[in-house]
């Protein structure tokens, strides 16, 4: 009886505490409402680019890049023509669309490959007079550095000097032979002015004679003949094999550049986008190409190597240069040569940023 009393007693005190933690909660929800209510709604913020997009970028292309490549030239905007019997344009009109697209072609147009391009006969004709001028200008070099070719150049010099002199005493023993005539006379007068003169050196007489190799002796740009700049010293008689590197990848941009522009035959596509040059390369010369053979990482340090034949544009990433397609070869010589001096002078001046790293094979 005593524990049937407990459990009415225990009964009748539940009732009141139930209401009481139920008040509980739901105060408690209705101050989560109230915050959550209060929380402000975030405000999306486009930047300008954003707002100028009329299309969703999505993760992953409907089409690989070779597709696109293969295909884009045949995409086109829907016409009646094509018998359609209306042509709605719901986002912008025809005129806005049209020039979309076709921005859109032209931008395909730099920088989708075109993979199925060959090397034409301008680049195979160029491609093989390089290779013969490289080789006679490596063997110029060589000979002009051979130590016994050199002995036989000087004492040519000194024989051509000795033949001079014997010609010039040979004429004044004979002018001075014999009682000259009236008219012998006139012409002694006349010699001996000439040799007072001689011995009376004018302003530019006096001023000293360039030194052999010296790198101010004469301007690279106005030398005839770049085998010989005097003495048979060739103008690039100081180059090293770095040198050598950049001459050929100075020539090899710059037939780039021309070749492509006339195998393509299309004057919309301007030129080689600078992160395709390693395919060109491949495509053209049939060898690897490695920017790190030229201690450098990217394309474009890459050719600011060689700016002054070929440089990529500001405003479109292709390959460009100022040079003709008729260009004589040696011109890339005289680039050369003009890029070692100043690179020298640079050195010599402490800057350590000037020295090459290129990779010796």
């Amino acid at each position: 009886e005593e524990a049937k009393d407990e459990a009415r007693d225990e009964a009748k005190e539940e009732p009141k505490d139930g209401p009481v933690k139920a008040e509980g909660i739901k105060e408690e929800k209705e101050e989560e409402e109230k915050e959550e209510q209060e929380e402000p709604c975030p405000v999306v913020e486009l930047s300008a680019e954003e707002k100028a997009l009329w299309f969703k970028k999505k993760a992953a292309t409907d089409l690989t890049n070779w597709v696109l490549s293969q295909q884009f030239t045949r995409f086109s905007i829907p016409t009646g023509e094509e018998g359609f019997d209306e042509v709605r344009y719901s986002w912008q009109g025809k005129e806005k669309c049209d020039e979309y697209f076709k921005a859109w072609v032209l931008k395909q147009k730099v920088l989708c490959r075109i993979e199925e391009l060959q090397p034409g006969e301008w680049f195979k004709t160029k491609w093989t007079e390089w290779q013969k001028v490289l080789a006679d200008w490596h063997q110029r070099q060589a000979d002009f550095k051979d130590p016994i070719k050199e002995m036989a150049r000087r004492q040519a010099e000194e024989d051509a000097k000795a033949r001079a002199e014997e010609e010039k005493k040979a004429k004044e023993a004979g002018a001075a032979e014999g009682t000259p005539s009236e008219g012998e006379k006139k012409e002694g007068e006349d010699g001996e002015k000439k040799e007072l003169a001689e011995e009376t050196p004018s302003e530019e007489a006096t001023k000293p004679e360039p030194k052999k190799g010296d790198e101010g002796a004469d301007d690279i740009f106005t030398v005839e003949n770049v085998c010989d700049t005097g003495n048979g010293e060739p103008l690039f008689s100081k180059f090293t094999f770095e040198d050598w590197a950049l001459l050929s990848l100075r020539l090899e941009m710059y037939l780039l550049v021309h070749a492509y522009k006339k195998d393509v035959g299309d004057s919309e596509r301007v030129g080689i986008h600078e992160s395709h040059l390693a395919f060109y390369y491949n495509k053209y010369y049939r060898k690897p190409f490695n920017v790190k053979y030229y201690g450098v990482d990217t394309n474009t340090e890459l050719v600011n190597m060689v700016k002054d034949a070929v440089t990529v544009s500001q405003q479109n990433g292709v390959l460009v240069t100022t040079l003709s397609d008729e260009v004589n070869l040696d011109m890339f010589i005289r680039l050369t040569e003009d890029g070692r001096r100043d690179r020298q002078r640079r050195i010599d001046a402490g800057d350590e940023s000037a020295k090459l790293k290129i990779n010796k094979p």
